[in-house]
């Protein structure tokens, strides 16, 4: 029985380890660490695809090193589970400022939102206020 109950109990901390991280949606402020990349989504008119006319929008994610959810705080959240993407937002110039951490394991600091409009590409985005090159600590 004693090593049941001991098996039993490792299997709850090994799932509890694998679960998502659960964060809060703005005005939380989070840090976020993964791999920074550029990707390309066909914008308008359609949004459907470059090839067939439609603008290339181009926007960067952050791949996250483990997945994380999303609490639900108000009736306008919507609750994210195992998420491995976010797309950022960042001020026009933060874009030229960052550009050599493309392709780098990075940091980011900012607000989570949920994606509302065509231009959202991925379910959360981050509105990033902070980045830098490494994983947290």
């Amino acid at each position: 029985m004693r090593r049941l109950l001991f098996i039993a109990g490792a299997l709850a901390v090994m799932s509890g380890s694998l679960q998502a991280q659960c964060l809060d949606y703005e005005p939380a402020v989070v840090s976020l660490s993964g791999t920074l990349v550029r990707q390309i989504f066909p914008g308008p008119p359609n949004y459907k695809s470059v090839a067939h006319g439609d603008a290339a929008e181009r926007v960067w994610i952050l791949r996250l090193r483990k997945p994380i959810c999303v609490n639900v705080a108000d009736h306008f959240d919507i609750h994210e589970d195992g998420q491995k993407q976010v797309q950022l937002v960042l001020e026009p110039e933060r874009y030229k400022q960052f550009r050599n951490l493309v392709g780098k394991q990075v940091t980011v600091t900012g607000t989570l939102f949920h994606a509302h409009t065509a231009h959202h590409h991925k379910k959360l985005l981050l509105t990033a206020t902070k980045m830098r090159r490494g994983k947290l600590q």
